[in-house]
């Protein structure tokens, strides 16, 4: 029989897991792709025509902010220069047996074929690296491989997707950035 002390139990009980579920959401949401809650209004310094600027790149930040705001339609050039081995957890090749390097490995160099469902972009390769601009996400994510290769000097041509910072990282699962070593130079100019 039900009773008006359940229902108040019930409610209570609903009451709760409502509250512990919007607090879990909120304290998890900076670790969700795609979810910015926190964002900062601050979206980084452009660059104008001609104008350079360098970083280190450290391949065990999930989200390295360059500070470096793009501008919508506006060419762009990476030139990066590896500094240390990269390495992924114990995984220093890529399938053709090379050292790795900002183009990452195929899914096939992984114990198990099946982890290449907890990469961050399931569509690029492993250690990757990736640039993205959190006002379009979804537009602006792309692997370097996807870029133009300057064939005389080797460096990366792309197009920003829309105003906002640039950030990058390697194409690895979250939670699992700290077990990755390396680092690049990378000069960021822009074209026009």
């Amino acid at each position: 029989m039900v009773t008006s002390k359940s229902i108040v139990k019930i409610m209570r009980f609903t009451r709760s897991i409502s509250c512990l579920s919007a607090i879990a959401f909120l304290l998890s949401s900076c670790s969700f792709p795609g979810i910015y809650l926190y964002e900062s209004s601050d979206q980084g310094t452009p660059l104008n025509s001609g104008e350079q600027t360098n970083f280190h790149f450290f391949t065990k930040d999930p989200n390295y902010d360059t500070g470096i705001n793009l501008q919508s339609g506006a060419n762009y050039t990476l030139d990066i220069t590896i500094l240390s081995y990269w390495i992924d957890s114990y995984i220093e090749k890529n399938e053709d047996q090379e050292p790795l390097d900002e183009r990452g490995f195929a899914n096939s160099v992984m114990p198990y074929e099946f982890l290449g469902l907890t990469r961050r972009s399931k569509e690029h390769r492993w250690f990757e690296l990736m640039l993205y601009q959190s006002r379009c996400s979804r537009e602006s994510i792309r692997g370097i491989t996807e870029l133009r290769v300057n064939e005389e000097d080797g460096s990366y041509n792309f197009t920003a997707a829309c105003d906002g910072e640039l950030t990058l990282f390697v194409n690895d699962s979250h939670g699992f950035y700290g077990n990755n070593v390396g680092y690049a130079n990378i000069a960021l100019s822009r074209v026009n």
